[in-house]
């Protein structure tokens, strides 16, 4: 889970206006914050400036991406993404597949895929996150679900496929950090045979879904309101080809928030009927029958229980190995769901029932050995 969206959404951190001055020799320093100012200092937005080359002003942006960073420059967004860890490319590749299909996406004005550095337009501060809240929250999204039938339009063509082994990759996440390393479960060998079992299903039925482009984080954190009140699309250097329904259940179903029944079912029977315009949920091999609203549904739970797995996972690992704890307090919402999803799906009745009885009793006792220490 990166973040664009907390850092773009975000104004100066305590440290503003940061000058970047040459060092005294043996004073330590930033030398990637140099190395972009530098590079900054001989673009056109730059060149001729009051300030000499190698002091351009940098405002830091508070975020919590671990290797990529962002500062306001001259009404720009500076971007300092080091080449080895974070994938630039990608995030140029995509950013033309999603224009060309009409989406808003942050302009790039400049680049140095070599050294790691982009200068990106300024979308404001205005996360989705913070403007879809109470008697706004249906208006917005709507907006925000309008923009999926041209997401699955996007050109899929040569990104990698969330495929079988991806999948079971993901899932292997939550074994490993979650169920193991957070909770310390020992498992059985009747329930490592259940999760395996479930496991494998949950790919059979998401690689059967019909696939398209996939963001992969479709969420309030990852959209931007403009001062139009438009949606910018932000944080998809990730993006695959993949099941159809699966941002719809990352915007429906959110690590981060719940949303009201109503809007769930709502937007789920809008998006399922703009697919179904499209062509794009033909059942079987007769492209005149349409897989049904209750078929649909089910296709948007099945993703999202996967997702919500795999993120059990993730925010496990983010703090035991990163240090990262911000994400423990989305923890119970996250499994809630999971226990949902189950409770939804007649055929994870029994994975249900192993997170409910196993999983929540060990995260109890976890939660308590950790706040004894």
């Amino acid at each position: 889970m990166s973040a664009w969206g907390t850092a773009y959404g975000m104004w100066c951190s305590d440290v503003t206006d940061v000058k970047i001055a040459p060092r005294a020799p043996g004073e330590p320093g930033d030398l990637r914050k140099e190395e972009l100012a530098a590079w900054l200092s001989t673009l056109p937005p730059f060149k001729g400036s009051k300030d000499r080359p190698g002091s351009v002003s940098l405002c830091a942006l508070n975020g919590d991406a671990s290797f990529r960073r962002y500062f306001r420059v001259g009404g720009y967004i500076a971007v300092d993404s080091p080449p080895d860890t974070q994938k630039n490319a990608e995030f140029v590749d995509v950013s033309r597949r999603l224009r060309q299909v009409g989406l808003r996406v942050p302009h790039i004005f400049a680049c140095d895929l070599d050294k790691g550095f982009m200068l990106l337009e300024d979308l404001g501060n205005l996360l989705f996150a913070s403007r879809a809240l109470g008697s706004e929250q249906p208006r917005f999204y709507d907006k925000a679900a309008a923009l999926l039938p041209s997401l699955v339009k996007a050109d899929s063509q040569g990104l990698p496929p969330f495929d079988r082994d991806f999948i079971l990759m993901e899932l292997g996440i939550c074994s490993e950090w979650y169920l193991g390393k957070k909770l310390r479960l020992t498992l059985s060998a009747q329930e490592q045979e259940l999760i395996a079992k479930s496991f494998n299903l949950l790919a059979d039925l998401i690689t059967a879904q019909p696939q398209a482009a996939m963001h992969r984080d479709f969420h309030c954190r990852n959209l931007m309101v403009l001062q139009d009140e438009s949606l910018a699309v932000i944080d998809y250097q990730d993006m695959v080809r993949g099941p159809l329904t699966y941002d719809l259940a990352s915007l429906l179903f959110d690590c981060y928030r719940v949303l009201p029944q109503d809007i769930v079912d709502s937007l789920t029977e809008i998006t399922w009927r703009r697919f179904a315009a499209l062509g794009l949920l033909s059942a079987g091999e007769n492209a005149e029958t349409v897989v049904s609203l209750s078929e649909f549904t089910r296709m948007v739970r099945v993703v999202s229980l996967q997702r919500h797995i795999k993120v059990l996972g993730i925010f496990s690992r983010l703090s035991l190995r990163d240090g990262r704890d911000g994400y423990l307090a989305d923890l119970p919402r996250v499994f809630d769901y999971v226990i949902a999803e189950c409770a939804a799906l007649p055929e994870f009745k029994d994975l249900g029932e192993f997170f409910k009885n196993r999983a929540a009793l060990s995260s109890a006792a976890s939660c308590a050995a950790s706040e004894g220490r």
